[in-house]
Parts: structure tokens; C-alpha cells; sequence
């Protein structure tokens, strides 16, 4: 049995024209994380990371805080569904919204026009009745999710597993974990904090059982400055 630890990564860059890096915070929470772990003597035996630039971006942090040799892996299985392929799919059946973003994917609107329009449109991806309009339709990202968990298998022999990707594998996990439509994914990852923490008590062919989910008490008290959600 091992325990695997999911790590959000750090602050990206959002509203940005690209977002898929890290913002001067995100590489501070990872570091910061790093190094709390290394003083209060957490293990790990080996290091997975999504293949986005955040994920790449954000294990150096944490390896930089954490000043310990770790074995890393890249495994894209644990990246996040595209957002923006997601939220230009909207405009499908809403015209209008090709406007509200620029040339460069910049969008031309509000953060919380930008979040709004985010919820639609992941509504209308896990819908199901728009799947050919997607690269990776809602089914293959929750597939892709749990063939990441079962990639785990090839290292079996590892009781500790560190694993830095996005919010909504993390809320996928949560949710196959304890049972709970997919469907609500939203519901779980627009709470997740960047750089919180989320275990699971896992083994080869056996369900995962969830111990907890977004720690995050590196960033409250004298360190709130670092609490972000995006």
C-alpha cells in the first residue's frame, strides 16, 4: 500500500495571454511548500509531474524549497483539460463570444465575466451533446484521469508517490474516490488552492481511499499572503 500525495501546482498565470506558466507567487507557494516538507522530514520516493509548462515549472520550485534528490517523472496523463479549448467551444452556439476574446487568446472581459463563462462552458463539455466539437471530449479527460491512477502500477514498489497536476484531475480523484458523479467536478476544484495538498491511500487493484483533501496550512497565518486559487 502507498500513499499518494497530489500537489496543485502553483499560481499560473490567469487572464494572461498565456496562461500555462507560473506567476512570481506560484513559484514562491511551490518553494515554500518545499521547504516545510523537508523541515518537518516528509519522504518521498519518487516524483511525478504533468507535462504543462505549470507542471514543469512548479516541481523545480518545489525541488528547489525541498533541496532533497528526488527520481522525477513525467506523465501527461496528470495534466488538466484544456481550458481554453473548453471555453472557445462556446462559441459554437454563442457567436458573439468569439469578440470577448483578442488575437492572442487574451480575453477582453472581466475576471469574473471570465469566470462565469468558464462554468458555462465546462457545463456544456460535460454535457455530452456536443462531443464532436472537442479534442478531448468530457469522457476522455475523466478516462484519461483514471488511466493515470492505474500508470501507478509500474511503481508499485514505491510507499511514497508526490504527484504535481491541476485541479481537475485532483477533484476527479476526490470524487471516483468517494463516489460521487463526475459531473460535479467544479463543485470540488474551484476550492482547491494552489499548491494545497490531497492524499490517498492506494494499491494495485483496489479502490483509492481519500485521507484529505486541499491541505493547506502552508499558506494561512503569517504566510496568507501566499493562499491563491488560480
Amino acid at each position: 500500500m502507498a500513499i499518494v500525495t497530489l500537489v496543485r501546482h502553483g499560481q499560473a498565470s490567469f487572464g494572461a495571454a498565456d496562461y500555462d506558466q507560473l506567476s512570481p507567487l506560484g513559484v514562491q507557494q511551490l518553494e515554500h511548500l518545499g521547504s516545510l516538507l523537508r523541515a518537518q522530514e516528509e519522504q518521498f520516493d519518487v516524483l511525478l509531474r504533468g507535462s504543462l509548462r505549470r507542471h514543469e515549472q512548479s516541481a523545480a520550485a518545489f525541488l528547489n524549497g525541498y533541496q532533497k534528490p528526488l527520481t522525477l517523472q513525467e506523465q501527461p496523463h496528470w495534466n488538466e483539460f484544456d481550458h481554453r479549448a473548453v471555453m472557445h467551444a462556446l462559441a459554437h452556439e454563442e457567436p458573439q463570444l468569439r469578440e470577448l476574446f483578442a488575437a492572442d487568446g487574451k480575453p477582453e472581459v472581466s475576471e469574473q465575466e471570465v469566470l462565469a463563462l468558464f462554468m458555462r462552458a465546462v457545463q456544456r463539455w460535460q454535457s455530452g451533446a456536443c462531443d464532436a466539437d472537442y479534442v478531448e471530449p468530457w469522457p476522455a479527460f475523466v478516462a484519461r484521469v483514471e488511466e493515470a491512477w492505474q500508470k501507478l502500477h509500474s511503481l508499485a514498489e514505491h510507499k511514497r508517490i508526490l504527484v504535481i497536476t491541476s485541479g481537475g484531475p485532483i477533484a476527479i480523484s476526490t470524487m471516483g474516490s468517494l463516489g460521487m458523479p463526475a459531473e460535479q467536478m467544479m463543485s470540488i476544484n474551484q476550492h482547491l488552492v494552489n499548491s494545497g495538498i490531497s492524499r490517498f491511500r492506494w494499491q494495485p487493484e483496489q479502490p483509492r481511499q481519500l485521507i484529505s483533501l486541499n491541505e493547506h496550512a502552508h499558506v494561512t497565518g503569517r504566510y496568507k499572503h501566499l493562499l491563491s486559487y488560480r
